[in-house]
């Protein structure tokens, strides 16, 4: 696990030894899990957590093992406190858009301010497969294809080529120790849905669907860059007089 992680850092260019790196950690396995590989790999890093105060005695205790994870890693721990609901019911966001907002909102300005170089969250492959899955069910265009980036402006996604049952392992083996978040557990939200009904279905019938559907992106990433280059060379000649470009429907 922590040669493949070397590997695709190295493979994805996300960052190089001398930069730092700000990891979100909200204390899930997958989370844990990557500030654990930083530190085994001794890449210079900090952690920093959201306590968006939804679930009462659970974000105190999601907090206090971030905190005591950064110690025994010997990260400096940001944290900072957010009232979702108000922040939700003021901006007319849903519960999970706002708690996405406030979150990558905090750790750009706490990257800016402590003059880091990136921000490191722990999506994985599973994540990956999901979103394109939800993709694809909503429609999209090539784009939605892509699924998450391994690097998108300071944003990188480390773990990206790890499955579920690798990041277990590699928990189980260090002993990192996690919480879990009990809405995780329900599936009134689509990505549970996807990920507790729909991809075990797949799996089913097809036992390798995940590394499968891995390999389709990286192969629909390199399709889309291959589009826009084509769409960019060619676009100025595809507009007519008083007719839209036909490129910009996909």
């Amino acid at each position: 696990m922590q040669e493949a992680f070397r590997d695709y850092i190295l493979r994805e260019n996300l960052f190089s030894n001398g930069q730092q790196v700000l990891l979100a950690v909200s204390g899930g396995r997958d989370s844990a899990v990557m500030a654990q590989l930083f530190y085994d790999a001794g890449f210079r890093f900090r952690v920093a957590h959201c306590n968006f105060g939804l679930r009462g005695a659970e974000s105190i205790r999601d907090e206090g093992f971030v905190r005591t994870l950064a110690e025994r890693l010997q990260a400096p721990f940001h944290v900072q406190h957010f009232d979702t609901e108000a922040y939700a019911q003021t901006y007319k966001r849903s519960i999970q858009v706002a708690a996405r907002e406030l979150r990558y909102r905090w750790l750009e300005e706490l990257r800016m301010q402590l003059g880091l170089d990136y921000i490191a969250t722990a999506h994985h492959l599973g994540d990956n497969v999901e979103t394109v899955l939800m993709n694809l069910s909503k429609g999209t265009g090539i784009a939605g294809l892509h699924g998450i980036l391994p690097k998108n402006g300071h944003i990188i996604r480390p773990l990206l080529f790890a499955t579920r049952e690798q990041i277990n392992q590699y928990e189980q083996e260090k002993k990192t120790g996690f919480v879990e978040d009990s809405s995780n557990l329900t599936d009134k939200y689509t990505r549970n849905f996807f990920r507790h009904q729909v991809i075990p279905k797949l799996e089913e019938a097809y036992p390798e669907a995940i590394r499968n559907i891995g390999g389709s992106i990286e192969r629909f990433r390199e399709a889309e860059t291959l589009y826009q280059e084509a769409r960019t060379s060619t676009g100025r000649n595809c507009w007519r007089k008083g007719e839209k470009n036909i490129l910009s429907r996909y």
